[in-house]
């Protein structure tokens, strides 16, 4: 509630703080240049603006490889929602709230928020530059002269920190260490994991050859917005100049630093026309140029941002710190939790009726690989029954079950069966994704036959002899399917919305990526040792569409694939957004033909669909 009042007299403030600036002028002139503004300049524009942002997430990832092109797309985007509806400029924080949360491989915020520190550093430094270069291409007012020169020297002070701290990072943390031995208690030992935090991000850029590509993404992301400028100007103004839009560009964003009112509202108002104006723009131009310019760039990251921030779920995580959700693993010191008892009780009484043992001499038959991502609920029955099963039959197998970076108990739980019987391994992954994480599996795995499925249990496990016997059969691969072509083949239980959301991805997957099969993302399908081997060394997806991804690359091997009818029942829990991680995966869908444009052609005869039962 008090967030929401700072927000909100901020907000209050910037429009009295706006109202000030404009009641100078006669609005009626400013909005006839605006309203006569040249449509097709400002949709140009429009897409470079986008495209600057796009670059901007590529950009990121150059020293924060942590997250996924497309959550910096997210994450980036919802910062500047959080500049534009926060106080003080608190959408960095905000940001890095988000960012730690979603990376969950021990980068905490303070991590987060140095490597943004370094991004905004890095755009001062250009920006810096860009000032330097107006003083001595365009005539401008002495005094704003003298802004840049002190804008350019602090941000060239800011940088050679950042290089400097990364030559002498050791000696700050062993001094702060120091103080720390020297004044125990909670201030130094703070200071200490902070500091340690903090060096970590700022020297995401490990190689000089690394800052200078985000130096030179830098310059891209500024020209890009250059043009975005000088498209405004030339759509109310036919003076309109490279120059000029330079200089629009370098006041605006200097104006945006001020804290005294969210969003730069009201002080770029007030101070972009009358340094345009002194550099020989007429008044009106000038000032609709700006409320175009400062309207588009709100209104845009705005709606962007938030649409993000509630579709993609951030508005879940606590403000509290995103790690404490995280339950540390059980030690002598901590008893584990109940759920570990249960589940040990439960291996006990299992071990009356089914023999644990450590796998046979003999080559394993079967391995089995689980991902799972926040799976203590529904873990624990598919893998008792997974034991169950294939003891049942006599199977010598493996199950391998990946654990992608969870923040509940899943891997503790994962760790306790892996003690109980030798045939289950453990492997702890960062969170990466679903495909980077049945990657690690598959290569892991040792067995002749190699089966993915999910940890939901969807598809039940007497359907595995149906997936073998096409492998002994000769093919490949073998994979579920949920598509039925044959009344009574398989039950499919699935609510109405899910199925037309799976069919009109199946539609676009045909289309762009992979035609002839009716169903690429059941998460149950087996693989020949060789052929696993084969595709997910070539894996590059790291997310829900590795499964189109590995299909397309059977296809390019010329691998032979059987498309199986399956059971199926959805399970509650899921973990796909069916929206964003839908555009997520179109996206990814429209990226696999470039990913692997050098692989071996396609043979269009490579894939054998049928119907084994």
């Amino acid at each position: 509630m008090k967030r929401f009042a700072q927000s909100v007299a901020s907000l209050v403030l910037a429009g009295l703080v706006l109202y000030a600036a404009l009641r100078r002028f006669d609005l009626r002139q400013t909005m006839t240049f605006v309203l006569h503004a040249h449509v097709n300049l400002l949709v140009l524009g429009s897409a470079l603006i986008v495209c600057s942002y796009l670059l901007r997430a590529a950009r990121w990832r150059i020293w924060e490889r942590s997250v996924s092109y497309w959550d910096s797309v997210q994450l980036i985007l919802i910062g500047f929602m959080g500049n534009n509806l926060l106080p003080a400029r608190l959408g960095e924080i905000l940001r890095a709230h988000c960012t730690a949360a979603k990376t969950c491989v021990g980068r905490g915020r303070t991590t987060a928020l140095a490597s943004i520190s370094l991004e905004r550093i890095l755009d001062g430094l250009i920006l810096s530059l860009f000032g330097l270069l107006v003083v001595v291409l365009v005539p401008v007012d002495r005094r704003f002269q003298w802004v840049l020169f002190l804008f350019s020297l602090v941000f060239g002070a800011l940088t050679i920190g950042v290089v400097l701290g990364g030559r002498i990072h050791k000696r700050i943390r062993s001094l702060v260490s120091a103080a720390n031995r020297k004044f125990p208690g909670h201030v130094t030992a703070y200071a200490r994991e902070k500091a340690t935090q903090f060096f970590e991000g700022l020297l995401s850029l490990p190689t000089s050859g690394s800052l200078l590509r985000a130096m030179a993404m830098t310059l891209v992301v500024w020209c890009v917005e250059v043009g975005w400028y000088y498209c405004l100007g030339l759509a109310v103004w036919d003076g309109m100049t490279v120059k000029t839009a330079l200089l629009a560009l370098v006041v605006v964003n200097l104006a945006s630093l001020v804290p005294l009112t969210t969003g730069g509202i009201g002080t770029i108002e007030a101070a972009a026309p009358l340094v345009l104006v002194s550099s020989g723009v007429p008044l009106y131009p000038a000032l609709a140029m700006v409320l175009l310019q400062h309207a588009g760039q709100y209104l845009f990251t705005t709606i962007a941002g938030g649409t993000l921030y509630l579709v993609g779920g951030f508005y879940k995580i606590p403000l509290a710190h995103p790690k404490s959700a995280a339950s540390p693993r059980p030690t002598a010191a901590t008893p584990p939790p109940l759920l570990i008892e249960e589940t040990r009780s439960i291996l006990d009484q299992l071990s009356s009726s089914v023999e644990l043992k450590p796998p046979a001499r003999s080559e394993i038959q079967l391995s089995i690989v689980i991902p799972a991502y926040n799976e203590q609920a529904r873990l624990p029955r598919t893998v008792l029954e997974t034991i169950r099963w294939c003891t049942s039959r006599n199977i010598n197998f493996e199950l391998i079950i990946a654990d992608d970076g969870s923040r509940d108990q899943t891997l503790a739980l994962v760790r306790l069966f892996e003690e109980s019987d030798a045939r289950i391994r453990a492997l702890a992954c960062p969170h990466m994704g679903k495909g980077a994480t049945i990657r690690v599996g598959m290569l892991n795995a040792r067995g002749g036959f190699i089966l993915f499925m999910d940890a939901d249990g969807a598809t039940p496990l007497n359907e595995i002899p149906k997936l073998l016997d096409a492998l002994e059969k000769g093919h490949d691969v073998a994979i579920g399917s949920r598509v039925v072509q044959h009344p009574g083949e398989a039950e499919v239980k699935t609510p109405f919305y899910r199925h037309f959301i799976g069919r009109s991805f199946a539609f676009f997957v045909n289309l762009l990526a992979l035609g002839g099969i009716g169903d690429t993302q059941c998460g149950f399908k087996m693989f020949r040792r060789e052929a696993a081997a084969a595709i997910f060394s070539r894996q590059k997806t790291v997310g829900f569409a590795f499964d189109v991804e590995i299909l397309f690359i059977a296809r390019q091997l010329s691998l032979s694939v059987a498309e199986i009818p399956v059971n199926w029942t959805a399970q509650p829990g899921s973990k796909v957004n069916l929206v964003s991680d839908s555009i997520r995966m179109l996206w990814d869908v429209s990226r696999i033909r470039w990913l692997h444009r050098d692989s071996p052609p396609t043979s269009p005869n490579c894939v054998r669909q049928s119907s084994i039962s």
